[in-house]
């Protein structure tokens, strides 16, 4: 084969998977209570499916926010889809308000139980999960996706 016909075929190229958030945990690691919304995103384009958890997470604690399924085309399909978190906002006892958007620090492929880490100084750390990742896999599953 010489070298012109080499270049001339076209290469495969694996797509890249996105780096989408699913379930995680905001963990709060300052001395004071923190105000806390988790944007999460249905389907691309439509704001109905679109929601806003809004939190108060105590000083030196935890919230978990979990998988959210949903349906949108009922009763026409019976298709479940997960929603994408894409926001983190954060506001500290000071006023002082964080974020962070997708697509987040470290975050290379779908992934669930991610971990947001809001500390005295700087800006929402994002971080891979510390505990095993399926530690929740069957949490509010139906008989169909067991």
């Amino acid at each position: 084969m010489t070298e012109t016909s080499q270049t001339l075929q076209p290469q495969f190229k694996m797509p890249q998977m996105p780096s989408q958030v699913y379930s995680c945990f905001v963990i709060n690691r300052t001395e004071h209570p923190i105000e806390c919304i988790v944007h999460y995103v249905g389907r691309p384009g439509e704001d109905k499916f679109n929601e806003d958890v809004h939190v108060t997470i105590l000083a030196n604690d935890e919230k978990f926010f979990p998988r959210r399924l949903f349906q949108p085309d009922l009763p026409d399909s019976y298709c479940k889809w997960v929603k994408i978190i894409t926001c983190i906002k954060v506001t500290k006892h000071d006023g002082k308000v964080l974020e962070a958007y997708d697509p987040f620090d470290n975050v290379h492929y779908p992934i669930r139980n991610w971990e947001f880490h809001v500390c005295e100084q700087g800006a929402i750390l994002s971080k891979p999960p510390t505990r095993p990742a399926n530690l929740l896999k069957y949490e509010g599953l139906d008989e169909y996706e067991r």
